[in-house]
């Protein structure tokens, strides 16, 4: 039942207003937490979603959406797998034995885990989503795919 609004315009202040008031109309009682600054997230998913549009055009992987299957699988999944002792353990009791098809399509939008799929860079932290964009580039910049512009593009 949580609710997370970045407010970064007016018009998504007054989304905020409005989820707040029908909350409290709703339940009565309402915890609000409140700190300013920017989404980190909110630019990562972006430029990775860049990444998977652009591998997608540069490679013969599929779509975008296929390109983020790919890279949550190979690169996201090893990365919480070195990182995350529960994440490793839940892994291997229910994902570690399935095809590897069945693991990929997993992955994406699905009945099991809906529209993100099994949750693996939605768990990251700071550094383990600077591993995952770091990873990304390398495979697939040895592929011949370009980056410069999307990575200039954060920096700034």
């Amino acid at each position: 039942m949580a609710e997370k609004i970045s407010v970064n315009c007016q018009a998504k202040l007054s989304e905020a207003i409005t989820a707040l008031s029908a909350m409290f109309r709703d339940k009565k009682f309402v915890v609000v937490s409140l700190r300013p600054g920017k989404d980190r997230t909110l630019d990562q998913n972006a430029l990775w979603f860049a990444f998977y549009k652009r591998i997608a055009e540069m490679t013969q992987i599929g779509d975008p959406a296929d390109a983020r299957r790919y890279c949550k699988l190979h690169f996201g999944v090893q990365i919480l797998l070195n990182d995350d002792q529960e994440f490793q353990q839940a892994w291997y009791r229910v994902m570690r034995h399935l095809p590897y098809e069945e693991k990929l399509s997993m992955m994406g939008d699905c009945k099991l885990f809906g529209p993100d799929g099994f949750p693996v860079t939605s768990l990251f932290n700071r550094a383990q989503g600077i591993a995952f964009t770091d990873r990304i580039v390398a495979e697939f910049t040895a592929q011949g795919v370009f980056f410069g512009d999307l990575l200039s593009e954060v920096a700034a």
